[in-house]
Protein backbone atom coordinates (compact mmCIF):
# COMPACT_ATOMS: atom_id res chain seq x y z
CA UNK A 1 0.00 0.00 0.00
CA UNK A 2 1.44 3.55 -0.72
CA UNK A 3 1.27 5.28 2.45
CA UNK A 4 2.86 8.83 2.33
CA UNK A 5 3.24 10.86 -0.79
CA UNK A 6 5.25 13.87 -0.11
CA UNK A 7 5.68 16.44 -3.21
CA UNK A 8 7.90 19.45 -2.86
CA UNK A 9 8.45 22.09 -5.60
CA UNK A 10 7.68 20.15 -8.42
CA UNK A 11 5.75 22.10 -11.30
CA UNK A 12 3.00 24.30 -9.70
CA UNK A 13 3.41 22.18 -6.66
CA UNK A 14 5.00 24.17 -3.45
CA UNK A 15 4.51 21.59 -1.20
CA UNK A 16 1.85 18.82 -0.88
CA UNK A 17 1.19 15.89 1.59
CA UNK A 18 -1.49 13.52 0.96
CA UNK A 19 -1.82 10.26 3.25
CA UNK A 20 -3.56 7.37 1.01
CA UNK A 21 -5.36 4.51 2.47
CA UNK A 22 -6.27 1.29 1.81
CA UNK A 23 -9.65 0.99 -0.38
CA UNK A 24 -10.75 2.98 -2.85
CA UNK A 25 -8.83 6.48 -3.14
CA UNK A 26 -10.46 9.31 -5.54
CA UNK A 27 -9.06 12.23 -6.62
CA UNK A 28 -10.87 15.15 -8.23
CA UNK A 29 -10.60 19.01 -9.01
CA UNK A 30 -11.27 21.11 -12.23
CA UNK A 31 -9.94 20.82 -15.20
CA UNK A 32 -6.08 21.92 -15.06
CA UNK A 33 -5.58 22.08 -11.32
CA UNK A 34 -2.93 19.54 -11.69
CA UNK A 35 -4.10 16.27 -11.76
CA UNK A 36 -1.81 15.05 -14.04
CA UNK A 37 1.46 15.95 -11.76
CA UNK A 38 0.66 13.50 -9.22
CA UNK A 39 1.16 10.86 -11.83
CA UNK A 40 4.07 12.89 -13.38
CA UNK A 41 5.78 12.68 -10.05
CA UNK A 42 4.77 8.76 -8.95
CA UNK A 43 6.42 8.54 -12.51
CA UNK A 44 9.36 10.19 -12.09
CA UNK A 45 9.59 8.85 -8.21
CA UNK A 46 9.69 5.41 -9.80
CA UNK A 47 12.02 5.61 -12.50
CA UNK A 48 11.14 7.41 -15.59
CA UNK A 49 13.87 10.21 -16.92
CA UNK A 50 14.05 13.38 -15.21
CA UNK A 51 14.05 16.93 -16.77
CA UNK A 52 14.76 20.21 -14.93
CA UNK A 53 11.66 21.78 -16.26
CA UNK A 54 10.03 20.25 -13.83
CA UNK A 55 11.51 22.04 -11.18
CA UNK A 56 8.64 24.63 -9.82
CA UNK A 57 10.19 28.24 -11.24
CA UNK A 58 12.66 29.93 -8.76
CA UNK A 59 13.61 26.58 -6.90
CA UNK A 60 16.86 24.70 -7.37
CA UNK A 61 15.60 21.15 -6.53
CA UNK A 62 12.31 18.94 -6.75
CA UNK A 63 11.17 16.49 -4.15
CA UNK A 64 9.18 13.83 -4.44
CA UNK A 65 8.84 11.06 -1.70
CA UNK A 66 6.47 7.69 -1.16
CA UNK A 67 6.44 5.22 1.82
CA UNK A 68 4.95 1.80 0.95
CA UNK A 69 3.55 -0.71 3.58
CA UNK A 70 3.25 -3.84 1.08
CA UNK A 71 1.68 -6.84 2.04
CA UNK A 72 4.90 -8.84 1.12
CA UNK A 73 8.38 -7.99 1.48
CA UNK A 74 10.60 -10.78 0.97
CA UNK A 75 11.06 -10.68 -2.81
CA UNK A 76 11.10 -6.70 -2.23
CA UNK A 77 13.99 -7.09 0.42
CA UNK A 78 15.78 -10.00 -0.95
CA UNK A 79 16.76 -7.36 -3.80
CA UNK A 80 17.74 -4.81 -1.68
CA UNK A 81 19.59 -7.23 0.51
CA UNK A 82 21.36 -7.68 -2.62
CA UNK A 83 21.82 -4.39 -3.86
CA UNK A 84 23.11 -3.80 -0.42
CA UNK A 85 20.79 -1.47 1.06
CA UNK A 86 19.40 -2.10 4.74
CA UNK A 87 16.27 -3.44 4.90
CA UNK A 88 13.35 -1.65 7.55
CA UNK A 89 10.51 -3.96 9.24
CA UNK A 90 7.46 -0.87 8.89
CA UNK A 91 7.74 -0.18 5.60
CA UNK A 92 9.79 1.21 2.30
CA UNK A 93 10.62 4.60 1.37
CA UNK A 94 11.76 5.91 -1.75
CA UNK A 95 13.02 9.52 -2.30
CA UNK A 96 14.45 11.39 -5.76
CA UNK A 97 15.59 14.98 -6.05
CA UNK A 98 15.49 16.58 -9.33
CA UNK A 99 18.23 19.20 -8.91
CA UNK A 100 18.78 21.67 -11.66
CA UNK A 101 22.66 21.36 -11.87
CA UNK A 102 21.36 17.76 -12.55
CA UNK A 103 23.19 16.18 -10.02
CA UNK A 104 20.11 14.18 -9.13
CA UNK A 105 19.61 11.60 -6.36
CA UNK A 106 17.35 8.39 -5.59
CA UNK A 107 17.64 7.03 -2.02
CA UNK A 108 15.64 3.98 -0.79
CA UNK A 109 15.59 3.88 2.84
CA UNK A 110 17.81 6.98 3.28
CA UNK A 111 20.50 5.39 1.41
CA UNK A 112 22.07 6.20 -2.44
CA UNK A 113 20.64 3.44 -4.99
CA UNK A 114 19.99 3.45 -8.33
CA UNK A 115 16.79 3.76 -10.82
CA UNK A 116 17.68 0.34 -11.75
CA UNK A 117 16.93 -0.77 -8.57
CA UNK A 118 13.97 1.54 -7.77
CA UNK A 119 12.49 -0.07 -11.12
CA UNK A 120 13.08 -3.32 -9.90
CA UNK A 121 11.11 -3.22 -6.59
CA UNK A 122 8.58 -0.98 -7.70
CA UNK A 123 6.53 -3.58 -10.01
CA UNK A 124 5.86 -5.55 -6.92
CA UNK A 125 4.89 -2.24 -5.12
CA UNK A 126 2.46 -0.16 -7.62
CA UNK A 127 0.89 -0.38 -11.12
CA UNK A 128 -0.03 3.21 -12.77
CA UNK A 129 -2.37 3.06 -15.56
CA UNK A 130 -2.84 6.25 -17.66
CA UNK A 131 -2.88 7.04 -21.35
CA UNK A 132 0.11 5.35 -22.45
CA UNK A 133 -1.71 1.88 -21.79
CA UNK A 134 -4.57 3.41 -23.88
CA UNK A 135 -1.82 3.72 -26.01
CA UNK A 136 -0.14 0.35 -26.07
CA UNK A 137 -3.86 -1.41 -26.33
CA UNK A 138 -4.38 0.17 -29.55
CA UNK A 139 -1.00 -1.17 -30.81
CA UNK A 140 -1.70 -4.76 -32.28
CA UNK A 141 2.19 -5.00 -31.54
CA UNK A 142 1.37 -4.84 -27.68
CA UNK A 143 -0.91 -7.30 -27.18
CA UNK A 144 1.37 -10.32 -26.98
CA UNK A 145 2.77 -8.54 -24.27
CA UNK A 146 -0.23 -7.88 -22.99
CA UNK A 147 -1.56 -11.85 -23.50
CA UNK A 148 2.33 -13.07 -21.45
CA UNK A 149 1.74 -10.91 -18.56
CA UNK A 150 -2.22 -12.35 -18.19
CA UNK A 151 -0.41 -15.94 -18.58
CA UNK A 152 2.80 -14.53 -15.96
CA UNK A 153 5.21 -16.77 -14.19
CA UNK A 154 4.31 -19.97 -15.84
CA UNK A 155 5.77 -19.46 -19.01
CA UNK A 156 8.79 -16.78 -17.85
CA UNK A 157 11.94 -19.72 -18.21
CA UNK A 158 10.23 -21.32 -21.78
CA UNK A 159 10.06 -17.22 -22.97
CA UNK A 160 14.00 -17.04 -21.54
CA UNK A 161 15.20 -20.51 -23.35
CA UNK A 162 13.86 -19.43 -26.62
CA UNK A 163 15.21 -15.95 -26.38
CA UNK A 164 18.51 -17.53 -25.73
CA UNK A 165 18.33 -19.87 -28.47
CA UNK A 166 17.29 -17.27 -30.87
CA UNK A 167 20.44 -15.11 -29.83
CA UNK A 168 22.71 -17.97 -30.34
CA UNK A 169 20.73 -18.95 -33.98
CA UNK A 170 21.07 -15.22 -35.04
CA UNK A 171 24.87 -15.23 -33.98
CA UNK A 172 25.07 -18.40 -36.05
CA UNK A 173 23.65 -17.02 -38.96
CA UNK A 174 25.89 -13.79 -38.61
CA UNK A 175 28.57 -15.88 -38.51
CA UNK A 176 27.33 -17.80 -41.71
CA UNK A 177 26.58 -14.42 -43.99
CA UNK A 178 30.46 -13.34 -43.07
CA UNK A 179 32.26 -16.43 -44.79
CA UNK A 180 29.68 -17.54 -47.20
CA UNK A 181 31.64 -16.04 -50.15
CA UNK A 182 32.06 -16.86 -53.69
CA UNK A 183 35.03 -18.71 -54.42
CA UNK A 184 36.25 -16.03 -56.69
CA UNK A 185 36.36 -13.68 -53.95
CA UNK A 186 37.81 -16.10 -51.79
CA UNK A 187 40.43 -16.78 -53.74
CA UNK A 188 41.08 -12.93 -54.03
CA UNK A 189 41.47 -12.86 -50.20
CA UNK A 190 43.54 -15.62 -50.09
CA UNK A 191 46.03 -14.14 -52.48
CA UNK A 192 46.22 -11.06 -51.14
CA UNK A 193 46.81 -13.17 -47.25
CA UNK A 194 49.63 -15.23 -48.36
CA UNK A 195 51.04 -12.37 -50.53
CA UNK A 196 51.03 -10.51 -46.65
CA UNK A 197 52.38 -13.59 -44.94
CA UNK A 198 55.14 -14.25 -47.48
CA UNK A 199 56.40 -10.60 -46.92
CA UNK A 200 56.22 -10.64 -43.45
CA UNK A 201 57.95 -14.31 -43.07
CA UNK A 202 60.78 -13.41 -45.19
CA UNK A 203 61.42 -10.90 -43.16
CA UNK A 204 62.17 -13.10 -40.28
CA UNK A 205 61.41 -10.69 -37.84
CA UNK A 206 62.84 -10.90 -34.37
CA UNK A 207 61.56 -9.36 -31.36
CA UNK A 208 63.56 -6.05 -29.88
CA UNK A 209 65.99 -6.36 -33.01
CA UNK A 210 64.50 -3.11 -34.47
CA UNK A 211 65.96 -1.26 -31.00
CA UNK A 212 69.28 -3.54 -31.51
CA UNK A 213 70.01 -2.32 -35.09
CA UNK A 214 69.67 0.96 -34.67
CA UNK A 215 72.07 1.09 -31.72
CA UNK A 216 74.46 -0.41 -33.82
CA UNK A 217 73.60 1.51 -36.84
CA UNK A 218 74.11 4.90 -34.78
CA UNK A 219 77.54 3.73 -33.11
CA UNK A 220 79.24 2.50 -36.95
CA UNK A 221 78.04 5.52 -38.71
CA UNK A 222 80.33 7.30 -36.25
CA UNK A 223 83.47 4.64 -36.02
CA UNK A 224 85.69 6.55 -37.39
CA UNK A 225 85.28 9.36 -34.76
CA UNK A 226 85.14 6.87 -32.17
CA UNK A 227 88.35 5.07 -33.32
CA UNK A 228 90.15 8.13 -33.11
CA UNK A 229 89.17 9.58 -29.58
CA UNK A 230 89.93 5.68 -27.73
CA UNK A 231 92.99 5.71 -29.56
CA UNK A 232 94.16 8.56 -28.32
CA UNK A 233 92.46 8.19 -24.94
CA UNK A 234 94.72 4.76 -24.50
CA UNK A 235 97.99 6.04 -25.98
CA UNK A 236 97.73 8.87 -23.69
CA UNK A 237 96.70 6.70 -20.38
CA UNK A 238 99.09 3.63 -21.31
CA UNK A 239 101.98 5.09 -23.78
CA UNK A 240 103.16 3.61 -26.57
CA UNK A 241 105.93 2.21 -28.60
CA UNK A 242 107.13 5.35 -29.31
CA UNK A 243 106.79 7.23 -26.11
CA UNK A 244 109.10 7.14 -22.98
CA UNK A 245 105.89 6.84 -20.31
CA UNK A 246 102.08 7.17 -20.41
CA UNK A 247 99.95 8.51 -17.90
CA UNK A 248 99.89 5.70 -15.69
CA UNK A 249 102.83 5.00 -15.51
CA UNK A 250 103.72 8.39 -14.11
CA UNK A 251 101.10 8.51 -11.73
CA UNK A 252 102.42 4.52 -10.64
CA UNK A 253 105.24 6.61 -10.03
CA UNK A 254 103.90 8.67 -7.45
CA UNK A 255 101.90 6.64 -5.94
CA UNK A 256 104.82 5.16 -4.18
CA UNK A 257 106.25 8.33 -3.77
CA UNK A 258 102.86 8.85 -1.44
CA UNK A 259 103.50 5.51 0.40
CA UNK A 260 106.76 6.52 1.81
CA UNK A 261 105.28 9.94 3.53
CA UNK A 262 102.08 8.43 4.02
CA UNK A 263 103.13 6.94 7.97
CA UNK A 264 104.29 10.74 8.54
CA UNK A 265 100.82 12.05 8.98
CA UNK A 266 96.94 10.92 9.24
CA UNK A 267 95.52 13.01 6.99
CA UNK A 268 98.12 11.77 4.27
CA UNK A 269 96.98 8.12 4.75
CA UNK A 270 93.23 9.21 4.04
CA UNK A 271 94.42 10.90 1.10
CA UNK A 272 96.72 7.96 0.09
CA UNK A 273 93.40 5.93 0.61
CA UNK A 274 91.70 8.08 -2.02
CA UNK A 275 93.89 8.22 -4.41
CA UNK A 276 94.83 4.69 -4.73
CA UNK A 277 91.00 4.09 -5.01
CA UNK A 278 91.27 6.30 -8.36
CA UNK A 279 94.34 4.87 -9.65
CA UNK A 280 92.88 1.40 -9.44
CA UNK A 281 89.61 2.56 -10.78
CA UNK A 282 91.55 4.27 -13.88
CA UNK A 283 93.43 1.03 -14.18
CA UNK A 284 89.90 -1.03 -14.49
CA UNK A 285 88.83 1.81 -16.79
CA UNK A 286 92.00 1.16 -19.01
CA UNK A 287 91.28 -2.21 -18.98
CA UNK A 288 87.22 -2.12 -20.46
CA UNK A 289 88.82 0.57 -22.53
CA UNK A 290 91.33 -1.75 -24.21
CA UNK A 291 88.81 -4.68 -24.68
CA UNK A 292 86.16 -2.28 -26.10
CA UNK A 293 89.00 -0.91 -28.98
CA UNK A 294 90.18 -3.95 -29.83
CA UNK A 295 86.80 -5.20 -30.23
CA UNK A 296 85.66 -2.56 -32.30
CA UNK A 297 85.76 -2.74 -35.95
CA UNK A 298 84.28 -0.58 -38.22
CA UNK A 299 83.14 -2.10 -41.08
CA UNK A 300 81.32 -0.07 -44.36
CA UNK A 301 79.94 -3.30 -45.34
CA UNK A 302 78.13 -3.87 -42.05
CA UNK A 303 76.66 -1.03 -41.82
CA UNK A 304 74.96 -1.17 -46.05
CA UNK A 305 73.85 -4.49 -44.15
CA UNK A 306 72.12 -2.42 -40.90
CA UNK A 307 70.53 0.39 -43.25
CA UNK A 308 69.36 -2.20 -45.72
CA UNK A 309 67.73 -4.32 -42.73
CA UNK A 310 66.76 -0.98 -41.10
CA UNK A 311 64.81 0.18 -44.58
CA UNK A 312 62.95 -3.44 -44.40
CA UNK A 313 61.71 -3.52 -40.95
CA UNK A 314 60.41 0.20 -40.94
CA UNK A 315 58.32 -0.77 -44.75
CA UNK A 316 56.48 -3.76 -42.74
CA UNK A 317 55.99 -1.56 -39.82
CA UNK A 318 54.11 1.07 -42.19
CA UNK A 319 52.21 -1.32 -43.44
CA UNK A 320 51.10 -3.87 -40.61
CA UNK A 321 51.45 -2.23 -37.31
CA UNK A 322 53.42 0.12 -35.33
CA UNK A 323 56.19 -1.94 -33.85
CA UNK A 324 57.85 -5.70 -34.61
CA UNK A 325 55.63 -7.24 -31.76
CA UNK A 326 52.32 -5.68 -33.50
CA UNK A 327 53.62 -7.37 -36.77
CA UNK A 328 54.22 -10.66 -35.46
CA UNK A 329 51.01 -10.32 -33.55
CA UNK A 330 49.13 -9.13 -37.13
CA UNK A 331 51.06 -12.44 -39.02
CA UNK A 332 48.76 -14.79 -36.17
CA UNK A 333 45.74 -12.85 -37.92
CA UNK A 334 46.95 -13.86 -41.17
CA UNK A 335 47.01 -17.36 -40.39
CA UNK A 336 44.21 -17.83 -38.63
CA UNK A 337 42.36 -15.59 -41.26
CA UNK A 338 44.24 -18.07 -44.26
CA UNK A 339 43.00 -21.32 -42.18
CA UNK A 340 39.27 -20.22 -42.31
CA UNK A 341 39.29 -19.26 -45.71
CA UNK A 342 41.24 -22.73 -46.54
CA UNK A 343 39.20 -24.65 -44.18
CA UNK A 344 35.36 -22.23 -45.12
CA UNK A 345 33.51 -25.29 -46.78
CA UNK A 346 34.07 -27.06 -43.51
CA UNK A 347 33.32 -24.34 -41.74
CA UNK A 348 30.03 -23.83 -43.43
CA UNK A 349 29.17 -27.41 -43.27
CA UNK A 350 29.29 -27.03 -39.42
CA UNK A 351 27.69 -23.99 -38.52
CA UNK A 352 24.92 -24.84 -41.02
CA UNK A 353 24.33 -28.17 -39.06
CA UNK A 354 24.38 -25.89 -35.88
CA UNK A 355 21.81 -23.46 -37.30
CA UNK A 356 19.76 -26.81 -38.33
CA UNK A 357 19.95 -28.05 -34.54
CA UNK A 358 19.21 -24.68 -33.32
CA UNK A 359 16.37 -23.72 -35.72
CA UNK A 360 14.55 -27.09 -34.63
CA UNK A 361 15.02 -26.86 -31.03
CA UNK A 362 13.50 -23.08 -31.59
CA UNK A 363 10.91 -24.19 -33.41
CA UNK A 364 9.38 -26.96 -30.58
CA UNK A 365 9.78 -24.89 -27.98
CA UNK A 366 8.12 -21.99 -29.67
CA UNK A 367 5.31 -24.80 -30.69
CA UNK A 368 5.23 -25.77 -27.17
CA UNK A 369 5.07 -21.66 -25.49
CA UNK A 370 2.50 -21.21 -28.64
CA UNK A 371 0.60 -23.97 -27.55
CA UNK A 372 0.81 -22.66 -23.80
CA UNK A 373 -0.62 -18.89 -25.29
CA UNK A 374 -3.38 -20.19 -27.23
CA UNK A 375 -4.90 -22.57 -23.76
CA UNK A 376 -4.56 -19.25 -21.48
CA UNK A 377 -5.99 -17.02 -24.61
CA UNK A 378 -9.68 -19.05 -23.98
CA UNK A 379 -9.09 -18.09 -20.16
CA UNK A 380 -8.41 -14.51 -21.08
CA UNK A 381 -11.44 -14.46 -23.67
CA UNK A 382 -13.80 -15.83 -20.59
CA UNK A 383 -12.12 -13.79 -17.86
CA UNK A 384 -12.33 -10.35 -20.30
CA UNK A 385 -16.26 -10.70 -21.52
CA UNK A 386 -17.63 -11.80 -17.80
CA UNK A 387 -15.18 -8.45 -16.47
CA UNK A 388 -17.09 -6.74 -19.44
CA UNK A 389 -20.75 -7.69 -18.76
CA UNK A 390 -20.08 -6.38 -15.34
CA UNK A 391 -19.23 -2.69 -17.22
CA UNK A 392 -22.50 -2.78 -19.37
CA UNK A 393 -20.86 -4.52 -22.76
CA UNK A 394 -23.51 -7.38 -21.98
CA UNK A 395 -23.08 -8.95 -25.57
CA UNK A 396 -19.46 -8.03 -26.25
CA UNK A 397 -17.17 -10.71 -28.08
CA UNK A 398 -13.18 -10.81 -27.52
CA UNK A 399 -11.23 -13.16 -29.34
CA UNK A 400 -7.36 -13.46 -29.05
CA UNK A 401 -6.40 -14.10 -32.55
CA UNK A 402 -3.38 -16.16 -33.19
CA UNK A 403 -0.95 -15.72 -36.64
CA UNK A 404 1.99 -18.03 -37.56
CA UNK A 405 4.88 -15.39 -37.91
CA UNK A 406 8.50 -15.82 -38.61
CA UNK A 407 10.62 -16.75 -35.59
CA UNK A 408 11.83 -14.25 -33.39
CA UNK A 409 13.47 -14.06 -29.65
CA UNK A 410 9.49 -14.37 -28.91
CA UNK A 411 8.48 -17.27 -30.56
CA UNK A 412 6.22 -17.87 -33.50
CA UNK A 413 3.31 -16.11 -32.60
CA UNK A 414 1.55 -12.73 -34.09
CA UNK A 415 -1.58 -11.98 -31.70
CA UNK A 416 -4.42 -9.14 -32.49
CA UNK A 417 -7.03 -8.49 -29.99
CA UNK A 418 -10.60 -8.89 -31.77
CA UNK A 419 -13.45 -7.09 -30.98
CA UNK A 420 -17.33 -7.22 -31.67
CA UNK A 421 -18.86 -4.75 -28.78
CA UNK A 422 -22.12 -5.32 -29.84
CA UNK A 423 -24.84 -8.01 -31.20
CA UNK A 424 -24.69 -9.44 -34.65
CA UNK A 425 -21.22 -7.60 -35.43
CA UNK A 426 -18.65 -9.27 -37.08
CA UNK A 427 -15.02 -9.62 -34.96
CA UNK A 428 -13.06 -7.40 -35.98
CA UNK A 429 -9.00 -5.55 -34.57
CA UNK A 430 -9.96 -3.75 -31.29
CA UNK A 431 -7.49 -0.53 -32.81
CA UNK A 432 -10.11 0.03 -35.42
CA UNK A 433 -13.77 0.03 -34.20
CA UNK A 434 -13.50 0.63 -30.20
CA UNK A 435 -14.65 4.03 -29.01
CA UNK A 436 -12.59 5.37 -26.29
CA UNK A 437 -15.50 4.43 -23.81
CA UNK A 438 -14.41 0.82 -24.78
CA UNK A 439 -11.22 1.18 -24.50
CA UNK A 440 -11.49 2.49 -21.16
CA UNK A 441 -13.85 -0.56 -19.89
CA UNK A 442 -11.60 -2.97 -21.74
CA UNK A 443 -8.13 -1.80 -20.11
CA UNK A 444 -9.76 -1.48 -16.67
CA UNK A 445 -10.89 -5.02 -16.93
CA UNK A 446 -7.29 -6.01 -17.84
CA UNK A 447 -5.73 -4.63 -15.22
CA UNK A 448 -8.75 -6.07 -12.62
CA UNK A 449 -7.60 -9.32 -14.35
CA UNK A 450 -3.35 -9.10 -14.15
CA UNK A 451 -3.33 -7.38 -10.92
CA UNK A 452 -5.55 -10.73 -9.28
CA UNK A 453 -2.66 -12.59 -11.06
CA UNK A 454 0.34 -10.21 -9.70
CA UNK A 455 -1.21 -9.56 -6.65
CA UNK A 456 0.42 -5.72 -7.14
CA UNK A 457 -0.93 -4.13 -3.85
CA UNK A 458 -1.73 -0.34 -5.17
CA UNK A 459 -3.09 -0.07 -8.41
CA UNK A 460 -3.59 3.92 -9.85
CA UNK A 461 -5.89 4.40 -12.48
CA UNK A 462 -5.57 8.02 -14.35
CA UNK A 463 -7.71 8.42 -17.58
CA UNK A 464 -9.73 5.12 -16.77
CA UNK A 465 -12.93 7.10 -17.27
CA UNK A 466 -12.64 7.94 -20.40
CA UNK A 467 -15.67 8.13 -22.94
CA UNK A 468 -17.39 6.74 -19.79
CA UNK A 469 -20.94 8.23 -18.36
CA UNK A 470 -24.36 7.19 -17.00
CA UNK A 471 -25.21 4.02 -15.77
CA UNK A 472 -21.47 2.65 -17.66
CA UNK A 473 -19.70 5.07 -15.28
CA UNK A 474 -22.02 3.63 -12.49
CA UNK A 475 -20.68 -0.07 -13.04
CA UNK A 476 -17.42 1.28 -13.67
CA UNK A 477 -17.55 2.41 -9.91
CA UNK A 478 -18.97 -0.83 -8.74
CA UNK A 479 -15.80 -2.38 -10.38
CA UNK A 480 -12.97 0.08 -8.66
CA UNK A 481 -14.93 -0.55 -5.40
CA UNK A 482 -15.07 -4.36 -6.05
CA UNK A 483 -11.01 -4.36 -6.59
CA UNK A 484 -10.55 -2.12 -3.47
CA UNK A 485 -11.93 -4.75 -1.54
CA UNK A 486 -8.76 -6.26 -2.15
CA UNK A 487 -5.53 -3.63 -2.68
CA UNK A 488 -5.52 -0.07 -2.49
CA UNK A 489 -7.06 1.80 -5.56
CA UNK A 490 -6.04 5.66 -6.19
CA UNK A 491 -8.26 6.68 -9.17
CA UNK A 492 -7.75 10.02 -10.50
CA UNK A 493 -11.98 11.46 -12.30
CA UNK A 494 -13.61 13.35 -13.56
CA UNK A 495 -17.16 11.19 -12.93
CA UNK A 496 -19.45 12.10 -10.10
CA UNK A 497 -20.43 8.09 -10.05
CA UNK A 498 -16.50 6.75 -9.14
CA UNK A 499 -16.26 9.73 -6.73
CA UNK A 500 -19.21 8.56 -4.55
CA UNK A 501 -18.16 5.66 -4.50
CA UNK A 502 -14.64 6.45 -2.76
CA UNK A 503 -13.78 5.37 0.90
CA UNK A 504 -11.11 8.23 0.71
CA UNK A 505 -11.71 11.51 -1.59
CA UNK A 506 -9.48 13.87 -2.63
CA UNK A 507 -9.69 17.19 -4.15
CA UNK A 508 -6.87 18.97 -6.04
CA UNK A 509 -7.26 22.40 -6.62
CA UNK A 510 -5.43 24.93 -8.65
CA UNK A 511 -4.93 28.47 -5.82
CA UNK A 512 -3.81 32.26 -6.55
CA UNK A 513 -1.15 33.82 -4.20
CA UNK A 514 0.07 37.70 -4.55
CA UNK A 515 2.08 36.55 -7.38
CA UNK A 516 2.41 33.00 -8.00
CA UNK A 517 0.10 30.07 -8.66
CA UNK A 518 -0.34 26.58 -6.78
CA UNK A 519 -1.77 23.49 -6.40
CA UNK A 520 -3.14 22.17 -3.84
CA UNK A 521 -4.06 19.11 -2.32
CA UNK A 522 -7.00 18.33 0.22
CA UNK A 523 -8.68 15.35 1.81
CA UNK A 524 -12.39 16.33 1.79
CA UNK A 525 -14.68 15.30 4.64
CA UNK A 526 -18.60 14.35 3.97
CA UNK A 527 -19.93 17.96 3.93
CA UNK A 528 -16.85 18.95 1.48
CA UNK A 529 -17.50 15.69 -0.86
CA UNK A 530 -21.21 16.49 -1.17
CA UNK A 531 -20.10 19.78 -2.74
CA UNK A 532 -16.87 18.57 -4.59
CA UNK A 533 -19.38 15.79 -6.52
CA UNK A 534 -22.14 18.57 -6.45
CA UNK A 535 -19.41 20.55 -8.60
CA UNK A 536 -18.66 17.41 -10.84
CA UNK A 537 -22.57 17.17 -11.60
CA UNK A 538 -23.59 20.78 -12.05
CA UNK A 539 -20.69 22.60 -13.23
CA UNK A 540 -18.93 25.48 -11.42
CA UNK A 541 -22.69 26.26 -10.61
CA UNK A 542 -23.81 24.39 -7.25
CA UNK A 543 -27.34 24.35 -6.85
CA UNK A 544 -29.72 22.90 -3.77
CA UNK A 545 -30.56 20.42 -6.58
CA UNK A 546 -27.18 19.48 -7.26
CA UNK A 547 -26.75 18.63 -3.39
CA UNK A 548 -29.49 16.65 -3.20
CA UNK A 549 -27.98 14.80 -5.89
CA UNK A 550 -24.63 14.41 -5.09
CA UNK A 551 -25.96 13.62 -1.16
CA UNK A 552 -27.89 10.34 -2.64
CA UNK A 553 -25.71 9.86 -4.91
CA UNK A 554 -23.16 9.15 -1.98
CA UNK A 555 -25.73 7.91 0.24
CA UNK A 556 -26.49 4.65 -2.86
CA UNK A 557 -22.58 3.97 -2.84
CA UNK A 558 -23.01 3.74 0.93
CA UNK A 559 -25.35 0.61 0.06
Amino acid sequence: MLSDLQVKNFALINKVNINFKQGLNILSGETGAGKSIIIGALDLLLGARANTDVIRSGKKAAYISAFFQPEELKIINNILTEAGIEIEENGILIAREIRENGRNRTLINGQLATLKIVKKISRYLIDIHGQHEHQLLLDQSSHLMILDAFIGKEISPLKSEIKSLYQKLSEVRKELSEIEIDDSQRARELDVINFQIEEIEKAALKEGEYEELKEEYKTLSHGEEIYRVVSELMTSLSGDDYSEKGIMDRLSVLKNKFVEIEDYNQKLKDLNKKFADIYYGLEEFIFDLGDFESSFAYDEERISLISDRLDLINTLLRKYGEDIETVLSYLEELYQKRDKLENVEDKINSLTKKKDDLKKKLIKKSNLLSEKRKNHAENLEVNLKQELKDLAMEDVRFKVDFKEKAISADGTDQIEFLISPNRGEDLKSLSKIASGGEISRIMLSLKTITAALDQVDTLIFDEVDSGVGGKTAAKMAAKLTQISRDRQIICITHLPQLASAANHHFLIQKEKGEDRTFTKIYALDEAERVKEIARMIGGTTITDKTLAHAEEMLLLAEK
